[in-house]
């Protein structure tokens, strides 16, 4: 799905039945590999929420959640036990809207999996974030067409 590669500010996006707003984009870059993580605003609770997208089908839909803990081959959350499947350092190339970090900031990023369910610790220079999210198949996303009058910064 090429379009989720290329969203702008305010641009609708539904996602199992959701509708978000586009309000920020950053783009990591890790060697020779990129993603982006787009944060979204649900259109009717205003909950923000994160996706990642990169280049072939693969996406994933997390929050912020509020648990701490170091990074470690398992993690237990909810009862339930992750187990790192990917870890890595990446920094942002470019972004748009308004984000905590800027650009060429490092983050040391560690990735759980439990089944469909992901857990992601980021460690950047002055804070760590902990999300919990899935996978979402790309059947179930749908890229609104941007209007003119829709974009406003």
């Amino acid at each position: 799905m090429k379009d989720l590669l290329n969203l702008e500010y305010n641009q609708e996006i539904i996602i199992e039945k959701n509708v978000y707003i586009v309000k920020a984009m950053l783009k990591f870059i890790e060697g020779s590999s990129y993603w982006l993580e787009y944060i979204l605003q649900d259109k009717e609770s205003n909950e923000t929420v994160y996706l990642d997208a990169e280049p072939g089908p693969k996406y994933a839909l997390h929050k912020m959640i509020s648990f701490m803990i170091n990074p470690e081959f398992e993690i237990t959350y909810e009862n339930e036990i992750y187990e790192l499947f990917q870890k890595g350092n990446a920094k942002i190339e470019t972004y748009f809207g308004y984000t905590d970090v800027g650009l060429k900031d490092n983050v040391e990023y560690f990735e759980y999996k439990c089944k469909d369910k992901l857990l992601t610790i980021e460690k950047w220079q002055d804070m760590t974030e902990v999300s919990c999210g899935k996978y979402v198949d790309s059947s179930k996303i749908k890229v609104k067409k941007i209007e003119e009058d829709n974009f406003r910064l």
